[in-house]
Formats: structure tokens, sequence, C-alpha cells
């Protein structure tokens, strides 16, 4: 069975590096003082992983990640 791609809201406590954020170009970023904000579609739950763990290891704080209804976009919560 193949799972499509799913669209992801991923909050962090703080500001994201510009190195960190270059790498996530195909994600939205927005910020939301006190907090970073990212959507976007991702191929598969290992990138919703490996974006937590680089995260992590980046010594960000996690807040919240959220996988979106099919129709809910950026900026479209409910």
């Amino acid at each position: 069975m193949i799972v499509p791609e799913a669209s992801y809201q991923v909050r962090v406590s703080g500001v994201i590096p510009d190195e960190v954020l270059a790498e996530l170009q195909d994600l939205t970023v927005t910020v939301e003082p006190p907090e970073t904000v990212l959507h976007g579609s991702m191929p598969d739950q290992s990138a919703v992983v490996g974006l937590i763990a680089r995260i992590h290891g980046l010594g960000l704080r996690l807040i919240e990640v959220r996988r979106l209804p099919a129709e809910e976009g950026p900026g479209e919560s409910r």
C-alpha cells in the first residue's frame, strides 16, 4: 500500500537559524513570535522524523507536530 504525501505543521520555540532554513526550502516558514511555524508536505513518516531529529540536534524546543487534513493548508487552521 502506497501512502500519499501528507501536509504537516511543525511549531518550534524561537527562531530557526538561516542555514537550517536553507535546507527547508520545500516548507513554508512563518514566524509567529515567540515561535517559528513550518508548513508543508513530507513524503513519508521518516521525513517527519528526520526533521524532528534535526530540530532536536540544533537544541531547539519542539512545541508541536500536526498532520493537517488534506484540505487544510498554511493559515487555514481550524
